[in-house]
């Protein structure tokens, strides 16, 4: 694998994942609820542990509201919601993972471009990556080295 000095852009990742949801849309297979994890960073703890950290994206759909309350009679609209997760990957590790809850649910029916809905993971991203740079300095987990 080649050397990459820079972490993976996650609005470009996102709205990659954006992308193919809308287009297999009308698929028969596809599926209106689905949760998508995607690598977005790592870093190396102390003793050579990995520690990686995932954008999730969360596609669905929920009825529309009107004053905090469910339509109930009105069709269901796909949203999408983002969180983040980092999970250490060292034997040993006392504290191995770390979650970003999902954000409030963003309707995916607009025409909003990739790029503009994408956006609402990064404040998510951030966070997880704070906590994994700062576990992996203190993290004394070693790495699997196999048999």
């Amino acid at each position: 694998m080649p050397y990459i000095n820079t972490a993976p852009s996650v609005t470009e990742a996102v709205a990659e994942s954006i992308n193919y949801d809308r287009k297999s849309d009308g698929n028969l297979y596809h599926s209106d609820y689905a949760t998508d994890r995607l690598t977005v960073g790592q870093f190396t703890a102390a003793a050579g542990a990995t520690v990686e950290v995932r954008a999730i994206v969360q596609f669905g759909k929920e009825y529309p509201t009107r004053n905090g309350r469910p339509l109930y009679g009105e069709p269901k609209h796909r949203v999408i919601q983002f969180g983040a997760s980092a999970t250490c990957h060292g034997y040993g590790c006392a504290d191995p993972t770390h979650e970003v809850p999902l954000t409030d649910a963003v309707p995916l029916d607009s025409e909003k471009y990739a790029e503009e809905l994408a956006e609402g993971a990064e404040p998510a991203v951030q966070k997880a990556r704070e906590w994994a740079q700062a576990h992996a300095e203190k993290c004394r987990a070693q790495a699997y080295g196999g048999r």
